[in-house]
């Protein structure tokens, strides 16, 4: 929780004009596949959560090792009374090994087009 908490706040109800909320976020509780990209390479410009736009430039976080982004991931998926699934470091890695190459963040569009 620390890592998203100053942007996202402990609440997980984002911070107005800084980030957007994880509590109830579609991108929190969708495809584990955008939200490892989200934060192994970040997110920048228009980005839908909750039926609300929101312009953002979130800092890629690739830095984390694949077991303390899929911790992070699984605690903000499991955190609020969320009941997604888990995200396993084996995942993380392969996306990590994936996209190795990404040198810029990711944009909404594109992150839709993965499954």
């Amino acid at each position: 929780g620390g890592t998203c908490a100053p942007c996202h706040q402990p609440h997980g109800l984002g911070q107005e004009g800084m980030a957007p909320p994880l509590v109830d976020s579609e991108w929190v509780l969708g495809s584990e596949q955008r939200l490892i990209r989200i934060v192994l390479h970040g997110v920048s410009g228009r980005l839908k959560v909750l039926d609300r736009t929101y312009w953002l430039d979130m800092p890629a976080l690739g830095v984390l090792s694949d077991d303390q982004v899929a911790a992070i991931l699984t605690y903000i998926r499991r955190e609020w009374e969320h009941t997604a699934a888990p995200v396993d470091p084996v995942t993380v890695r392969s996306i990590r090994a994936a996209t190795v190459t990404r040198d810029q963040s990711w944009k909404e569009d594109e992150l839709l087009k993965v499954p």
